[in-house]
């Protein structure tokens, strides 16, 4: 019997990682051909991340060697598959997975990596299982569809012809095949969590993501195999499953497999979390598939996201988005049932400037997204158009590969291989420059309104005087430099720039704040979690540049109504360490910041009122704060504290 070794190395949140599901599916169809049952043997899953040494010494003589490179972990597996060749000579290593090229540069690929012996194009079960029986008796895989092989005999590379895509169901489940029951008995303190397959395939085109690039038609697995399969979840104990499907809440049966979830969750308590890529369009159902996982708490919110608002750039990503008018309704609908709202949008697409970028962040913040905004920078990515030397060179997108760290990720130990990725830092339309003010702009935007440093003031600025939020943010990072007047702000945007300094040299997006825990925190998140160690201080330098800024724009504001607005914005923010939590006001501000959120007419008016804050004690634990607020508590605005009013 020979021995094949499957890799799936996945990203390490603390003390979470997922479930190799692409080595499932490959062992799951593999072991039901008789041919490979009767000559190979395959050794327990490598999927947890460490030394390259150490995951090495624990092979057992293998005579294949596989692997699903991502972004996350092709550099590991590289330095696996060299290791490999040294130590197995005869053996063969077998690429793929979305970081694995699949256009004219997979030949070169094999070129430029001479240890892999095969890459695997597109879907990969039926392929790996033909490779496995050809190589019962040859090494000669021409006659095996769907890849990119080196002749050993000739040393010539030679692409075979694409395979057609097949019906999914043929393919067994590896949760049902009982594939993973050795791992789950023996993880200790690991909590596992899935990847979740409904469908295959995205009939969108966005030239940022390989999805639709790749694999056009959807093909659906069927409900019996999704019903077995949730309530192996269950059973199981899976607390978070991340939902693999491109556009969730698109088909009509969506609605159905959400509430096969929330069945299961009702009666093992597991799954506890749901989350889903919704689709960008098909609005009613993904409201009532949202309605269903929000009132089971399988998911916090909706993602409604524009990536961008220019029309010039999203002709030429290949995007068509909801109108803007038919979001501001969206987000009324949801607020009126409970849901929140998250929405996205890509700094560097190709078409984008600073204008038309500052344009979008203005026009979903007055549409009323109240709740969640992730902006993020742009991802070059293998296999999508971005990726194609004719379209880079067309709208001069200008790249730097850095360090990779994931968001909420353990950070890597001693020996531990680094990972990169692509990002942009220019394009024809988007100098340098501009990009630098633009990231700049991203982070105040997601600082002050994604988790709500600012939320209330500048809410109240665009309410009562019409006063843009990009405007605000604008004026606080030309003018909050001043280290005499605001040492506070003037650390932070020292740092942001250093940062971006740091992204052009090189350094990873994610940072870490040892005090704050062992992951790794989105620069923003970092940059909330520095705050709430001083926000008395904080909003004293807020306020005053605040102030500078309606003056300078002869905004007439009362200094009383000013200052009350500022109480009620740090009342709610919440801290590590224990605040008081009940607040006088001598103005309606709790009822007219209540009022706007319920979309309900609001007027601030004199008047006496009392605000009551339910405050979690967090008794100065600032890992654990940042860990509640932050890490589990991002979606759903726990940095904002509940509170009543009288």
């Amino acid at each position: 019997m020979k021995n094949i070794q499957l890799h799936e190395f996945n990203i390490l949140m603390d003390k979470k990682v997922y479930l190799p599901n692409v080595s499932g599916m490959l062992q799951a169809y593999a072991v039901g051909v008789p041919e490979v049952v009767e000559h190979f043997h395959f050794s327990q899953f490598q999927f947890i991340r460490k030394e390259p040494e150490k995951i090495a010494d624990e092979w057992d003589n293998p005579s294949v060697l596989a692997f699903s490179s991502s972004m996350w972990n092709h550099e590991l597996n590289l330095v696996l598959a060299r290791l490999a060749r040294e130590r197995f000579p005869d053996s063969l290593i077998v690429f793929g997975g979305p970081h694995v090229p699949d256009d004219h540069r997979a030949e070169l690929f094999l070129k430029e990596h001479p240890f892999v012996d095969i890459t695997v194009l597109s879907e990969g079960e039926i392929t790996f299982a033909e490779v496995l029986k050809t190589l019962i008796t040859s090494r000669d895989f021409s006659t095996v569809r769907g890849l990119v092989f080196r002749d050993r005999s000739t040393g010539r590379i030679v692409r075979t012809p694409d395979r057609p895509l097949v019906d999914i169901n043929f393919l067994p489940s590896p949760y049902l095949s009982g594939l993973y029951d050795r791992a789950l008995e023996r993880r200790g303190d690991m909590e596992f969590q899935v990847i979740f397959e409904t469908n295959r395939g995205c009939p969108f085109h966005c030239s940022f993501c390989a999805w639709g690039n790749s694999i056009t038609k959807v093909r659906f697995f069927n409900f019996e195999r999704l019903a077995r399969e949730i309530e192996w979840l269950g059973e199981k104990e899976i607390s978070f499953v991340f939902g693999a499907d491109a556009n969730f809440g698109m088909f009509p049966r969506d609605k159905e497999i959400a509430e096969m979830f929330a069945e299961v969750k009702r009666r093992y308590s597991h799954p506890r979390s749901f989350r889903v890529c919704y689709g960008k369009n098909a609005t009613d159902r993904i409201y009532e598939v949202a309605q269903i996982l929000e009132t089971n708490h399988l998911t916090t919110g909706v993602t409604l996201s524009f990536q961008s608002t220019d029309p010039d750039t999203l002709k030429i990503i290949h995007r068509d988005n909801i109108k803007v008018d038919t979001y501001r309704e969206l987000l009324k609908l949801y607020r009126r049932d409970g849901i929140r709202v998250y929405t996205e949008l890509i700094l560097g697409l190709p078409g984008e400037t600073y204008e038309s970028f500052k344009k979008g962040i203005e026009e979903v913040f007055q549409a009323g997204l109240y709740d969640q905004v992730g902006i993020f920078l742009c991802q070059v990515l293998p296999n999508t158009p971005m990726y194609d030397p004719e379209y880079v060179k067309l709208h001069g997108i200008e790249t730097r590969c850095i360090e990779l760290v994931e968001t909420h990720a353990s950070k890597r130990r001693p020996g531990e291989v680094a990972e990169y990725e692509d990002v942009v830092v220019a394009t024809r339309s988007m100098p340098h420059p501009e990009w630098r003010r633009s990231a700049t702009l991203m982070w105040m935007a997601q600082t002050l309104h994604g988790l709500k440093l600012g939320f209330f003031v500048s809410l109240y600025l665009f309410r009562e005087f019409g006063l843009k939020y990009t405007e605000l943010f604008e004026y606080l990072i030309a003018n909050g430099t001043d280290t005499n007047r605001f040492p506070i702000f003037s650390r932070e945007l020292n740092r942001y720039a250093e940062y971006l300094e740091g992204i052009m040299t090189g350094k990873p997006q994610c940072v870490f704040l040892p005090e704050y825990g062992k992951i790794s925190w989105q620069v923003e998140e970092a940059t909330f979690l520095r705050l709430s160690g001083d926000f008395e201080n904080f909003y004293q330098e807020f306020k005053g540049l605040t102030q500078s800024f309606l003056e300078e724009r002869g905004v007439m504001v009362p200094l009383r109504e000013l200052n009350e607005v500022f109480k009620y914005q740090y009342a709610r923010i919440a801290a590590p360490v224990l605040r008081q939590s009940a607040f006088e006001f001598l103005h309606t501000v709790p009822e007219y910041f209540k009022n706007i959120l319920l979309d309900k007419p609001a007027t601030l008016k004199e008047g006496k009122q009392t605000v009551r804050v339910e405050r979690t004690d967090y008794r100065s634990d600032k890992e654990e704060f940042a860990r509640q607020v932050i890490w589990f508590g991002r979606r759903d605005s726990r940095a904002v504290e509940p509170a009543t009013w009288s």
